[in-house]
């Protein structure tokens, strides 16, 4: 079980499964509030590999809009869903069990958020993803990349990279949109 850091579900609890995921550490998790701030109020965000789905819950409790939350793992999307539901953001979230790459391919022309979290799994760490995620990016919007610490942040095609982070072995790069894609 995981808790929620802040705001109106403080201290609630959720479900993980450790098979399937690998939680991001408090430290990270704060470190990226601590920086993205006032921007979570009522924005829209997209979790990609969402895994347990802690850190788009942590943002809908910290006031965002509305999250969707995408998992290829079945077992990891159910608990997202079982997560959402206990604590009431149902209203608020959707969640898609699929591959983030056939999420984007998807989407691309409809929905625009104001954050993407793309938290992949090390052995797959691959920024072309924040490429193609840049499609539904709003303008002024904010991409969060989780790498190894030990990997440096690469430029991507159509985001810039504004801050780099390291947390003992998370390594976190935030882009921003470059051009109009």
């Amino acid at each position: 079980m995981l808790r929620i850091q802040s705001g109106i579900a403080k201290k609630a609890k959720i479900k993980v499964n450790r098979e399937t995921t690998r939680p991001l550490t408090n430290i990270a998790k704060s470190a990226i509030f601590s920086i993205l701030g006032d921007k979570i109020v009522g924005s829209e965000i997209l979790d990609l590999y969402a895994g347990s789905g802690a850190l788009g819950i942590e943002s809908l409790s910290r006031g965002a809009k509305s999250v969707e939350f995408v998992e290829f793992s079945k077992k990891a999307a159910d608990i997202i869903k079982e997560n959402v539901f206990k604590l009431r953001f149902n209203e608020n979230s959707q969640v898609h069990n699929m591959p983030a790459e056939i999420y984007i391919r998807r989407n691309k022309h409809k929905k625009k958020f104001d954050l993407i979290y793309i938290f992949q799994p090390y052995e797959i760490t691959n920024e072309e993803i924040a490429s193609q995620s840049s499609k539904l990016l709003k303008e002024k919007g904010v991409v969060i990349f989780e790498r190894e610490s030990k990997r440096p942040p690469k430029e991507v095609k159509n985001l810039k990279i504004v801050d780099t982070r390291k947390y003992g072995k998370v390594g976190l790069t935030f882009y921003v949109k470059t051009t109009i894609v």
